[in-house]
């Protein structure tokens, strides 16, 4: 499963990042919202706080069915706080993509001149990777950027 964890130390206590969370994501957005022209400048996430604990998705103005969800909580750790962050594919994109796999994978392995199935395997795989990847990377950055805003420590 294409799956990213990571940790983000901070100086801070947990109550000081779960607010600067609560200040980079709005609401889930309402069936009519998707539709609407949202203006550039809000909140980079869209999603969910708890008390220690998030589960957000970047606000993009695109479409990306590899779009990371993230999913994480808070710690308490003797030096302030650790954020614990996983992201990973959407689960019905993902089940969708193994499916189609399997199915070209079946058909790749009964054929013995299967090279463009096998070719088509390999594409798939790389457009997954190609939509997943960078929009984790952005993803960590910003998320990096919101926990560490006035505090610092490492991200690892």
């Amino acid at each position: 499963m294409p799956l990213y964890r990571f940790h983000i130390d901070a100086t801070v206590p947990p109550q000081a990042i779960t607010e600067r969370l609560r200040c980079a994501v709005s609401d889930r957005l309402k069936f009519r919202e998707y539709f609407e022209w949202r203006k550039p400048g809000g909140p980079p996430f869209i999603g969910s706080i708890r008390d220690f604990s998030f589960r957000i998705r970047r606000d993009i103005r695109y479409r990306n069915s590899f779009l990371p969800l993230i999913w994480g909580h808070i710690v308490p750790t003797p030096m302030g706080a650790r954020v614990v962050v996983t992201m990973f594919m959407h689960p019905l994109v993902l089940a969708f993509m193994l499916f189609w796999l399997g199915m070209a994978g079946r058909d790749a392995l009964k054929s013995a001149s299967s090279a463009g199935l096998w070719g088509i395997l390999m594409f798939v795989i790389a457009l997954s990777a190609a939509g997943f990847i960078p929009e984790v990377v952005k993803a960590k950055r910003l998320l990096s950027a919101v926990v560490l805003s006035s505090g610092s420590s490492a991200a690892s």
